[in-house]
């Protein structure tokens, strides 16, 4: 991430044949780093494993002004899939989608919900 807020995506490495270390995690990354500059970099979005958590340290102890951000949705993610393992998340994901499919395939139903929406009947939320 750049200090105006702007994201790029420099390169996608496959790195499946080494050990997924802090050290060498961080040695990846303090090499992109250096190849794109360190002042063009003011942060690096990462998920929250162990590994990459002690990678983030290395990284920013050699680097204090780039900032170690997690990705939020990646917490997200983590989350949903906790909620859905669970029979309240499960039956609450079945009902939904129930009730996504009543709407699709029935145009009176879909009609009149849009109907009570733009009333104010209904709230929608999002």
């Amino acid at each position: 991430m750049t200090s105006t807020r702007k994201e790029y995506l420099y390169q996608l490495s496959d790195i499946s044949d080494h050990s997924h270390t802090a050290e060498y995690l961080s040695s990846v990354i303090e090499k992109v780093i250096v190849d794109v500059g360190v002042n063009r970099i003011s942060a690096i979005v990462s998920d929250n494993a162990s590994n990459v958590r002690k990678a983030r340290e290395i990284v920013h102890n050699k680097f204090p002004n780039i900032e170690n951000v997690r990705c939020i949705v990646h917490c997200i993610n983590l989350i949903v899939c906790n909620i859905i393992n669970h029979n309240f998340g499960d039956h609450l994901l079945c009902r939904v989608n129930n009730l996504t499919t009543f709407f699709k395939n029935s145009h009176q139903a879909y009609s009149k919900l849009v109907q009570l929406i733009n009333e104010k009947v209904l709230l929608v939320v999002g």
